[in-house]
């Protein structure tokens, strides 16, 4: 199914819900010693997937419109910073508890994930702006 303006709110909610549903099993799994290791595993590459989906095709209707019509004003720009802190939780925790914590063998893949996709969605923003 092509990605509209109409149908981009329902792959937004979709997005959010991958998104949120996958750090918590991270952390979850953190925390439980990977008991969750499988469903953390799975969540992980089908919210890479979502996500990569997602913010393509809100770029390619940036480009695609005649005035950059996609101007948004949603909080794409926490995912990153909230990524990025629990990266930094859980370096510090397996850190203090001489490894008894290790981080999810996922975690990191799926936070450069989330920072390449944040990454180049901003430079095409910057690109398209100064076009």
């Amino acid at each position: 199914m092509p990605i509209n303006n109409k149908n981009l709110n329902f792959w937004r909610i979709i997005t959010n819900t991958w998104g949120i549903l996958t750090l918590t099993l991270f952390v979850v799994d953190f925390f439980s010693f990977h008991s969750y290791s499988e469903a953390t595993s799975a969540s992980a590459v089908i919210y890479g997937f979502i996500l990569a989906m997602f913010v393509g095709s809100k770029e390619f209707q940036r480009w695609k419109s005649k005035n950059g019509q996609y101007r948004s004003i949603h909080w794409g720009e926490i995912y990153p910073i909230v990524w990025s802190i629990i990266m930094l939780l859980f370096v510090f925790i397996t850190a203090i508890s001489k490894n008894d914590f290790q981080i999810p063998n996922e975690f990191p893949a799926t936070y450069i994930t989330v920072l390449g996709i944040y990454i180049i969605s901003q430079q095409s923003k910057s690109f398209y702006s100064k076009k």
